[in-house]
């Protein structure tokens, strides 16, 4: 029986059978908290998972990081966070580059 106070977390991975297989170790980590939301405007918490190998990884998080910032700007409370192979190049430098990024 699922409690009706339940934080949602949504994650959305871009890449690699890696990142799939990380992403699902999350939702497994955090499943004691949050159930899966079926999008980041039903979340409290939102992760994005990113591949450097694929191509336009990058790309892809920062059009979804924008997206993501005017959604955080209407719901300040939603956490945001990035994880993966960009976040591992890029660190601290997506979080300057898109306040949205509560943590990398």
């Amino acid at each position: 029986l699922r409690n009706q106070t339940m934080e949602k977390l949504f994650i959305k991975t871009f890449g690699c059978q890696m990142n799939e297989y990380d992403s699902e170790k999350v939702v497994r980590l955090l499943a004691p908290g949050f159930e899966p939301a079926d999008s980041p405007e039903d979340a409290n918490l939102v992760v994005v998972n990113t591949c450097s190998v694929r191509e336009k990884g990058e790309h892809k998080l920062f059009s979804l990081l924008g997206s993501l910032r005017e959604l955080k700007r209407e719901r300040p409370e939603m956490v945001v966070g990035v994880m993966g192979c960009v976040a591992q190049q890029e660190g601290e430098a997506i979080a300057k580059r898109n306040p949205a990024v509560d943590f990398v």
